[in-house]
């Protein structure tokens, strides 16, 4: 299920399990006679139950379904099969039939994963131009899906810092100032140290060395690297390496401040590429420090690595001034002032 065939063609969500229900079902012959609820297949598509619902009347017209009394069930049924030759009717557990569709799982997660991604980078994006308001319903509306779906996405976002609620409880973007990039540096700048000092212990060495050894590669390509590459290698540092650390309270707190590593790619487009050479080396240079096993000088070098970041950060952003805002998706309201 590919995601940009998905916004572009502005294919109804219901339409999109009319079309997989019936491709699975004309694929595996074991279907036919199968009991199917709306409420399972809701589950099994990750979607509310309205659209489920109007793909299976669809069937239903097409003669591949047959509605169980008035209960939302129905019963499947293969081209060129009567519902008279059925057997007795066959009841599958959630599970048993999730083995049938699990190329559209697969294809689903990718899909949400795709729409998430394609909201943060929005999200990203617009936070230097002011403050704006998240429509629930026109991003539902944007991406086809239910506003379950996008109320999930937002909470998580709201989780990383990336977003907040209102006095309206208006979900809301923005503004970002220097100064709450600052603050959000100076706060990651004393957690991430802890949080390294908490996750050496459960840290092997081949680790280390993979990310050290990415680092040496990017600076010997300095000059051709490309976003997501740098974007790895932040993401090494800062998320990787502290993910292992079971101080759960410290890792919520430095999981709210993850604006401060999304926001660099705010200037990866208008500014086409950016430098990242003394990022590099301070990288580098706590790699080192625990592979020889001076965590405490480690420590020092990533509190000082952010800080460094921090100034270099609130550099960009004021630079950022002189760009012209990006395209607003539908669902990106700006506040009233």
């Amino acid at each position: 299920m590919d995601f940009e065939y998905k916004i572009n063609q502005r294919q109804p969500r219901y339409q999109q399990i009319f079309d997989e229900i019936k491709k699975v079902l004309i694929a595996n012959r074991p279907l036919d006679g199968t009991v199917v609820s709306v409420k399972v297949l809701a589950s099994i598509f990750k979607t509310s139950r309205t659209p489920v619902y109007q793909a299976m009347k669809m069937l239903e017209a097409n003669q591949l379904a047959i509605r169980v009394d008035k209960r939302a069930e129905f019963i499947l049924k293969r081209p060129n099969t009567s519902f008279t030759s059925l057997v007795k009717p066959n009841h599958l557990s959630e599970n048993n039939l999730k083995v049938f569709f699990h190329n559209t799982l697969d294809l689903e997660k990718q899909r949400s994963d795709d729409l998430y991604l394609d909201m943060e980078y929005h999200i990203a994006n617009i936070l230097p131009f002011g403050e704006f308001w998240i429509n629930e319903q026109r991003a539902a509306d944007h991406y086809k899906v239910s506003r379950t779906i996008i109320r999930q996405f937002l909470s998580k976002f709201a989780e990383r810092g990336l977003i907040g609620k209102g006095y309206r409880s208006h979900w809301t973007v923005g503004p970002l100032t220097s100064k709450m990039l600052n603050d959000l540096f100076i706060i990651r700048s004393k957690m991430e140290p802890l949080a390294l000092i908490d996750s050496v212990a459960r840290l092997e060495n081949k680790q280390i060395t993979l990310w050290l050894e990415r680092c040496y590669q990017a600076r010997e390509t300095a000059h051709i690297l490309d976003q997501e590459m740098i974007k790895t290698i932040e993401t090494d540092l800062h998320v990787e390496l502290l993910s292992t650390s079971q101080n759960i309270a410290l890792k919520r707190l430095i999981d709210q401040t993850q604006l401060a590593l999304v926001v660099n790619d705010i200037f990866a487009k208008p500014m086409n590429s950016r430098p990242f050479t003394a990022a590099l080396s301070e990288h580098i240079m706590i790699y080192e420090y625990l592979i020889r096993d001076a965590v405490d000088a480690a420590a020092m070098a990533l509190e000082n690595h952010i800080l460094l970041s921090a100034k270099r950060t609130t550099q960009r952003l004021k630079a950022l001034s002189v760009f012209p805002m990006p395209d607003i998706p539908s669902w990106l309201m700006r506040q009233p002032s």
